[in-house]
């Protein structure tokens, strides 16, 4: 299978040398230089994964990435000059799965990408088997990555189900934010936190339920567990 990226970046040189790396990579690759032209080629070009600059010309890239977390399941991976730690929770809070300051090193890129779609790739070809009980409520097939809530499905982000996945394999074993990004992020996050934070909240948004337990207990002073 050949996956699609739609590059969404306004300056043409470092779209065009993101474009030419990635086809070079054997993706399929289509660029937008505006929020208008990404939000009509995420509908028409329906692509598995987005390179998301956060300044563009009509919009912010925010509010693309806000809009593409509304209406496609797909990994997202913001592209931006500034070095602002606000600019980077934004972009986690708003369904981005990874972020890369610019300048940056093309390959830093290309792996990136190439390990944002290993988890969509595991995704599409798992097949379906037993669900484990998470509690009384949700359940996870682990083959299929898939999650159930009352008997619908609810749908996670690829960095959202990897980080549930990890806690539900490693039940009542409490794991600090730095043991969390390496083991569930598995490279150099510049030490950023806040990052566990965000997609811990993020999945108890979508699974907790008013008035009981969070499925994600905080161990104040170290970090998280699932009991």
């Amino acid at each position: 299978m050949k996956f699609k990226i739609l590059v969404v970046e306004d300056e043409e040189s470092i779209n065009d040398i993101l474009s030419a790396a990635l086809k070079a990579d054997g993706y399929i690759v289509r660029s937008a230089f505006n929020g208008a032209e990404a939000r009509s080629l995420l509908d028409t070009f329906k692509p598995n994964l987005a390179l998301l600059d956060i300044n563009l010309p009509d919009e912010s890239g925010f509010e693309i990435c806000k809009y593409i977390n509304g209406n496609n399941c797909i990994p997202v991976i913001m592209l931006t000059a500034r070095n602002d730690i606000v600019d980077k929770v934004l972009g986690l809070e708003l369904g981005a799965d990874d972020y890369i300051t610019k300048p940056f090193h093309i390959k830093e890129v290309l792996t990136r990408v190439k390990v944002a779609l290993r988890r969509v790739d595991k995704y599409k070809d798992a097949i379906e088997n037993a669900y484990i009980k998470i509690n009384d409520e949700v359940k996870i097939n682990l083959e299929s990555r898939s999650i159930i809530k009352n008997d619908e499905e609810v749908k996670l982000k690829p960095k959202e189900y990897d980080l549930l996945e990890f806690l539900v394999k490693n039940k009542n074993k409490v794991f600090s934010r730095e043991q969390l990004l390496d083991k569930v992020w598995g490279y150099d996050y510049d030490g950023e936190l806040r990052t566990v934070d965000v997609h811990v909240r993020r999945l108890r948004s979508k699974l907790d339920s008013e008035g009981k337990l969070s499925i994600i207990e905080t161990v104040f002073g170290i970090g998280y567990v699932m009991r």
